[in-house]
């Protein structure tokens, strides 16, 4: 699982209430946050995303914002902007004047569509702490051969809302994204999700499909 990924789960598992104190309660509740979810015909998220490594005295953080519609998603961070028309995936990288071309359903870590139900075949779920307005849950990978050990959410009871998500890696990372802004239901110009040549000049294309 690449960190683009790892942003898009932490912003698909959207904000939901957590009451029930076992892994079967947690997984109906995930179940019902998707529902939710594929319910909006639009979702805009603002966040930052943070590289922890307290051994190596690590801390860098981005900004970092996605529009999803529908099999359709503008992700920009890290200097990277990803296009996807739901049939085609564009990687940008300006500084670098270079556009890479990829197939979304080459990988499914690159399809929103299977972001949405990832959960059920790749995690287990353990509620952790609930104190005061917040409550942490951690997801445990099934597949033990994955590069990291567990994800940690922390969910704000009062705006049923995720706050923060703490990606742990194997080799001693931590990435974390703070959910700043959600807005649903907005209008989206279709544009928006498509490589266009006029607006990135002296970009060169790489078909990498």
């Amino acid at each position: 699982m690449n960190r683009i990924s790892v942003i898009l789960l932490a912003i698909f598992l959207l904000p939901f209430s957590l009451s029930g104190q076992n892994q079967a309660d947690t997984k109906a509740m995930m179940d019902r946050v998707s529902r939710k979810l594929q319910s909006y015909t639009t979702v805009k998220v603002d966040f930052s995303f943070t590289l922890s490594n307290p051994e190596e005295k690590i801390n860098d953080t981005h900004e970092g914002s996605l529009f999803l519609s529908g099999s359709k998603y503008r992700l920009n961070i890290m200097g990277i902007l990803a296009l996807c028309n739901g049939e085609t995936l564009w990687t940008v990288n300006e500084e670098l004047k270079e556009a890479n071309i990829i197939d979304p359903d080459e990988n499914e870590m690159f399809n929103p569509k299977s972001i949405f139900t990832l959960y059920e075949k790749n995690f287990t779920y353990q509620p952790v702490t609930a104190a005061g307005d917040k409550v942490t849950v951690d997801l445990f990978p099934t597949d033990k051969d994955e590069s990291y050990t567990k994800i940690r959410m922390d969910i704000l009871k009062s705006k049923d809302q995720i706050d923060q998500v703490i990606y742990y890696s194997k080799d001693g990372n931590q990435y974390i994204i703070k959910i700043k802004l959600l807005s649903a239901n907005i209008p989206a110009d279709d544009r928006i999700f498509t490589f266009d040549t006029k607006q990135f000049p002296g970009v060169k294309v790489f078909d990498m499909r």
